[in-house]
């Protein structure tokens, strides 16, 4: 990071990435870039997102498996210093598509238990019913950084 005094430390960058819902999956893959806005769930040391069994999301994981993945916690326009405030986290690291039955259940219902916390019971029972058509992808963080910029 070019700027280290806007750096966040481990705990911020964890913390921001939990308490987040939404960010940005980038992927490669035949010399193209592709990204899709996704929301996701931190587990332990990974981000499990869901979606589709099929398209360009998919294909590109199985051609290569290096992600990242951009959380933005905030963003605000600064007109009077030409500039912005906000605080963003990145994560790299291999991302795949998830094939063992517990493991997929285990990140769906972390999902909905993040996403639903009011609705448990019919959240489960959903997992039940959709996760064999549901595709499961987990991403093991190998590297993070957060950055921020808050200014009075």
């Amino acid at each position: 990071m070019r700027k280290q005094k806007c750096a966040l430390s481990q705990e911020q960058t964890r913390d921001i990435l939990a308490k987040g819902s939404y960010g940005v999956l980038a992927l490669s893959g035949n010399d193209k870039p592709y990204a899709v806005p996704m929301n996701y769930v931190l587990v332990e040391d990974a981000l499990y997102l869901h979606g589709a069994m099929e398209g360009l999301r998919y294909e590109y994981i199985l051609f290569n498996n290096e992600a990242c993945f951009c959380v933005v916690d905030h963003a605000r326009n600064r007109p009077d210093l030409f500039s912005t405030d906000y605080a963003s986290i990145l994560v790299n690291g291999p991302i795949e598509i998830v094939k063992d039955e517990r493991e997929r259940k285990k990140g769906l219902l972390a999902l909905i238990e993040r996403f639903a916390p009011q609705r448990l019971e019919e959240g489960q029972a959903y997992v039940e019913r959709a996760w064999k058509d549901t595709a499961v992808f987990k991403l093991t963080i190998r590297q993070w950084s957060g950055k921020a910029r808050c200014r009075p």
